[in-house]
């Protein structure tokens, strides 16, 4: 039977765009396949620093993270081996990583970006072990690379639980309050630098300013009130009369600071 011209010249064309197709995708799957057989010629690694400058973890910290949750670090090995998630993953269960970002660029380099939990308060209590806490309440462990100048709270706070914050009667929940409130004011945020809890529960101010204490009492009894109350005598009094003419300011009145001079 004889075809007709036009039907073989369709038929050559569908021929050559089903071989094109074919050789396209064997190209891309040997691309491919030769990307996953390349191997990782560098890691470039970028680690977020607190306000000073300064970093819970450095890149040997990662690197030994990595070989401890792996067997082998990430350099020198086929990307086919490397699983981004896998190694976020890995990365973000280290008590002092927020969050792990990991990609491969065109180079076949893996790039690893770390967010560390930055610490807000240091707790040291009489009878547990000193750490940070973050700004959802997250125990830090204490590092040995560094001592992050935060806010400070001690005394008798009781130990640690991961529930704190659930706990009403807890001190530390109390100092957590009290720190949080303290730290969101532009002003205290800057001139107190410890609160400490007595037996009784009641909070002790440490200011970085002058040589005078600050009675706070009951650290959740009116403390927008106290914390007011405080600026105004800092705003108001304080230039004049000087900054070493008190040795206690106590805000554990009503509507009034007691300011016993020297």
């Amino acid at each position: 039977m004889k075809v007709h011209p036009a039907r073989l010249k369709w038929i050559a064309a569908r021929m050559g765009w089903i071989i094109g197709a074919l050789v396209l995708v064997l190209l891309i799957w040997g691309g491919v396949r030769y990307r996953q057989q390349s191997r990782v010629p560098r890691v470039y690694i970028q680690i977020e620093e607190d306000a000073q400058g300064n970093a819970f973890v450095d890149s040997n910290d990662v690197r030994d993270i990595l070989v401890k949750t792996f067997g082998h670090f990430v350099e020198g090995q086929t990307l086919e081996k490397i699983d981004v998630a896998a190694i976020e993953s890995a990365l973000e269960q280290d008590l002092f990583i927020e969050e792990a970002d990991v990609y491969v660029d065109a180079m076949a380099n893996v790039n690893i970006s770390i967010q560390q939990r930055l610490p807000i308060l240091r707790v040291m209590d009489v009878e547990d072990e000193t750490y940070y806490l973050d700004a959802q309440g997250r125990q830090i462990p204490f590092s040995t690379k560094y001592t992050a100048r935060v806010l400070v709270v001690t005394g008798d706070i009781g130990l640690y639980n991961s529930s704190f914050m659930e706990l009403e009667d807890h001190r530390l929940r109390h100092s957590f309050i009290l720190a949080q409130a303290i730290l969101d004011d532009p002003l205290l945020s800057k001139q107190i630098e410890q609160i400490h809890i007595n037996r009784l529960g009641d909070a002790l101010l440490v200011p970085k300013v002058g040589n005078h204490k600050i009675y706070f009492g009951a650290p959740l009894e009116r403390t927008a009130e106290k914390l007011d109350e405080l600026k105004i005598f800092y705003k108001e009094a304080m230039p004049y009369e000087g900054w070493e003419k008190y040795k206690l300011l106590n805000l554990a009145f009503e509507g009034q600071i007691v300011a016993k001079k020297r």
